[in-house]
């Protein structure tokens, strides 16, 4: 039986590799067969070219878009695709719907441009479910600053940015609704993850088993 294929997205800050994490341990749990990986990454070429798009900040926007997809290709044939054929839960960080907004919305490359590139690297697939974190953008900022760590330039990212992404996802879940849920970010990391498994199991039809472990606070 060939497996599900969930993805998380939203801005920076929301908590997307942490609840990514959460899920990965609940399917374990019910005995499930469980894959995490993450975009741009998820083998060793994908994560060389997350290196290098990391230290080229000033990189040309359709150059980095350009190799984004060639990551996300190389992921998809190597490693999601046949994960899926041998009936894996594969939860990735991440997915195209990240480039529609953050080199679509943000940056300003055409969303018809990124979609050419998408059928042309991905064909008809997509995720069977996405979970799209959703979080006031004044909260995503201050747990930023919070880590006091700037990696990237989206780290560096004002409030009017961050609701500029917020409103990209927002839209993503809505155009997408056949298969994306939004989901409330804000709470304790045992609160979303609460929300999460309920999406997660209402898609996938887990049964009474995952109703009992999320039945005392989901794990």
């Amino acid at each position: 039986m060939r497996g599900k294929f969930v993805t998380f997205e939203g801005g920076d800050g929301v908590g997307k590799s942490t609840q990514a994490s959460l899920l990965e341990r609940a399917l374990r749990d019910l005995g499930e067969k469980v894959y995490l990986t993450r975009e741009p990454g998820g083998n060793e070429l994908c994560e060389q070219i997350r290196e290098l798009l990391k230290v080229s900040p000033k990189m040309d926007r359709t150059c980095c878009l350009l190799l984004l997809f060639a990551a996300r290709r190389e992921h998809f044939v190597k490693t999601i695709s046949p994960l899926l054929e041998r009936g894996y839960f594969v939860i990735c960080d991440r997915f195209y719907d990240s480039s529609l907004v953050y080199q679509g919305v943000l940056e300003g490359i055409p969303i018809e441009n990124i979609l050419e590139l998408k059928r042309m690297t991905l064909g008809d697939f997509e995720p069977d479910l996405t979970l799209v974190l959703d979080m006031k953008a004044e909260l995503s900022v201050y747990r930023l600053r919070g880590r006091h760590l700037i990696q990237d330039e989206y780290d560096a990212m004002n409030v009017e940015e961050h609701g500029r992404l917020r409103e990209g996802f927002r839209k993503i879940a809505d155009t997408f609704s056949f298969r994306a849920v939004l989901i409330d970010a804000e709470g304790t990391k045992e609160a979303v993850h609460s929300r999460i498994f309920a999406a997660v199991e209402k898609k996938f039809s887990l049964g009474a088993t995952g109703s009992k472990l999320c039945a005392g606070g989901c794990r």
